[in-house]
């Protein structure tokens, strides 16, 4: 028979496990943070992902065993001892599904297998988050806010794609090749910038060129070199690429603070070139193309619209990349392609994904490495998309928001 003293050992044993509604709460959490993606996560983001969830559900849990504390008894020993090994158990499935479904995603982009260190990170640290916040929650408080306000204070959301390098010039630049003429940054004016772009394109030869490119840039000012170098090899380098900056900030910054800017440049520019080519007959123009990629494509969309409406006729076709979920059209009238990685999670990614799951528009080309996808959820589907985002720009041609020379090909059935 087991003694009286080791009873009551055993009982304070039990005692001493956490509320089954405080581990419910952390597994949840903790399940939701190691939900598939569709892009390789490394050690560091892994940690904070799972750490930030599991605490999320940890102070949520506390809060909610110490309302049900007030309306019933305490659950008995028994009870929290099957609550807490199913949790640990259940957690420990969930890891272990994470790290295979990392070793499918990592080996579809041909990154390296998992490492100790995001086993470490998938585990220890989300496991020592919850520790620190159950056991010394106010200690635990008072480093989190000093942390969260030294990151909000050095840290910021990483530019798109190749901003860096290719700053806005506030002249008109001819590139290397002649064929990437770059207008003058002036905004919020973009009447004068763009005549004296179509006129620097009229003086290099432009329309006797087969093609011109109208290329809405990124927030920056920057245009995908690999997009350029493809429509050069499309057109047989006979052709001429016309950007008209509307900013000089990161993409993300502009798509928040404004990001009808990049629709007035660009509707201003295809008015001013439409004046020239309008007057030249249809067998003697070049052939008028419009691209853009990320907040570009929803530039170049616009100024699709609009050129739809008023000079259907000149309008040969549109190339978008990689446009942010739900900010191009549905459909166009005039021939379109939409270029989309299927890794990509900037095409996924928009408020909306919270409850509905991510619409495509009607003529997108779904392209780069095929990589394993799991159906989508609420709210964990936009999640798990915003998490992707922080590794959006870090795998090479096709995977994630890297693109190459595919962008500039033709709409199906249309000539090179």
């Amino acid at each position: 028979m087991t003694s009286a003293p080791a009873a009551r050992a055993s009982m304070d044993a039990g005692r001493a496990l956490p509320p089954p509604v405080l581990v419910v709460s952390i597994v949840s959490s903790y399940l939701l943070a190691l939900h598939p993606g569709t892009l390789p996560r490394d050690a560091t983001t892994t940690a904070v992902v799972t750490s930030g969830f599991a605490a999320v559900g940890a102070v949520v849990g506390m809060l909610l065993s110490r309302w049900a504390s007030r309306r019933r008894p305490h659950p008995d020993t028994q009870t929290r001892r099957v609550v807490f090994g199913a949790g640990v158990l259940i957690a420990a499935g969930g890891a272990g599904l994470s790290v295979w479904w990392q070793s499918l995603i990592r080996a579809a982009v041909g990154a390296p297998p998992v490492g100790p260190d995001w086993w470490v990170a998938a585990t220890v640290a989300p496991a020592a988050a919850v520790a620190a916040i159950v056991l010394i929650p106010r200690v635990t408080a008072v480093i989190a806010a000093s942390a969260v306000a030294l990151a909000a204070g050095l840290l910021a959301p990483a530019d798109a794609g190749a901003d860096r390098g290719q700053p806005s010039p506030r002249t008109i630049v001819v590139s290397e090749f002649g064929t990437l003429l770059r207008g003058e940054l002036a905004a919020p004016e973009f009447d004068h910038p763009a005549e004296r772009l179509v006129r620097s394109w009229m003086h290099s030869g432009g329309l006797a060129a087969r093609a011109v490119i109208v290329a809405v840039p990124t927030g920056s000012g920057w245009v995908d070199q690999a997009a350029v170098a493809g429509f050069v090899d499309r057109f047989d380098g006979d052709v001429r690429i016309l950007t008209l900056p509307y900013a000089d900030v990161p993409s993300w910054k502009a798509f928040i603070s404004d990001d009808a800017t990049a629709t007035e440049s660009s509707i201003t520019l295809v008015r001013e070139l439409a004046k020239v080519l309008a007057n030249r007959p249809a067998g003697d123009r070049p052939r008028l193309v419009l691209y853009g990629q990320s907040l570009g494509a929803v530039g170049a969309d616009a100024a699709r619209v609009w050129l739809e409406d008023h000079h259907p006729s000149l309008l040969a076709e549109t190339v978008l990349t990689a446009p942010p979920a739900g900010t191009v059209a549905q459909a166009s009238r005039t021939p379109r392609i939409v270029v989309a990685n299927r890794s990509d999670p900037v095409v996924r990614w928009s408020l909306g994904s919270l409850w509905r799951p991510p619409a495509y528009p009607d003529d997108t080309v779904l392209g780069g490495r095929r990589v394993p996808e799991v159906p989508w959820l609420p709210v964990v589907g936009f999640l798990q998309s915003s998490v992707d985002l922080l590794a959006a720009l870090d795998g090479p041609t096709g995977v994630g928001h890297r693109y190459g020379t595919e962008q500039a090909r033709p709409v199906s059935g249309l000539p090179r």
